[in-house]
């Protein structure tokens, strides 16, 4: 059992679990502890960065991947100093792959640090269930430990298993997507990232069967351009709002830049 007092349990030790953590470790509170469960053989990938293939880039500039929001260039100078890129080669957009090693390189100095206090504890299993205690919460499992502590924080990412009445749907890099028949017919739903991320894999791997992507609407991911990001205040953004008065004010905010002269991927950007 981990001790209850301050301690936050993090079910999810992907992206999201690996930054709440460096975050919240940086409280003094020598009675803070931190439990992150993962059930991945590996913290800081989750399904977004445990991908190997070079072609899969991030979506955001090196620029604003850092870890910590009071240090926006961490990523762009681990970089840097990793001799990873050039500091006059322009936007990079480095392989997730890489953002995976920057969050497990972030996850070791933690670690190390946090060794003689204690307060971050790194737990390689699964979780079944989360029930409120008296006190806070309790964390079962797989293996039959529970885990108790103060509060817990749901950090579980996208669900990897088809939706209901959907078996035959597969998801790429999914323990579901096994070997398949170099000449068969592909059918993806959606034409964003996921679309883009799924040709790439297959062209990897040799395909050479049709593949067809369906669309609603009939759209493709926009390409990156080099824009003037906009200033905002965080006082200026209807952050604790209704999602529907959030998305108007969103795109008012686009259409009031372009009026001015500007591009949508510069209020997108300001508001990263």
């Amino acid at each position: 059992m981990v001790g209850r007092g301050n301690s936050i349990v993090i079910v999810g030790g992907g992206a999201s679990g690996v930054v709440l953590a460096a975050h919240l470790l940086k409280s003094p509170n020598p009675d803070l502890r931190v439990a992150l469960i993962e059930r991945r053989p590996h913290f800081g990938q989750g399904m977004a960065y445990s991908t190997l293939l070079s072609a899969h880039v991030l979506n955001v500039n090196a620029s604003g991947m850092s870890a910590y929001a009071d240090d926006p260039t961490n990523f762009a100078r681990w970089v840097l100093d990793s001799g990873l890129a050039q500091p006059d080669q322009g936007p990079f957009y480095a392989p997730r792959s890489l953002y995976a090693r920057y969050l497990k390189e972030l996850l070791d100095e933690l670690e190390a640090r946090e060794r003689d206090s204690g307060r971050l504890r790194l737990i390689r299993e699964e979780s079944l269930s989360i029930s409120p205690t008296p006190s806070g919460v309790e964390v079962a499992l797989v293996n039959g430990i529970s885990v108790v502590g103060h509060l817990a924080v749901l950090a579980t990412g996208h669900d990897e298993q088809p939706g209901a009445f959907q078996g035959r749907a597969i998801r790429m890099g999914s323990e579901a997507d096994t070997a398949l028949d170099p000449e068969a017919t592909v059918l993806v739903l959606g034409t964003g990232l996921s679309m883009v991320d799924a040709f790439l894999s297959l062209e990897q791997r040799g395909h050479r069967g049709e593949i067809i992507a369906v669309s609603r609407r009939g759209l493709l991911p926009s390409p990156h351009r080099k824009g003037n990001p906009i200033k905002l205040d965080v006082a200026d953004i209807p952050l604790g709002t209704q999602l529907s008065y959030f998305v108007g004010w969103f795109r008012n905010l686009i259409r009031e830049n372009q009026k001015a002269g500007g591009d949508w991927r510069d209020v997108v950007d300001g508001l990263r």
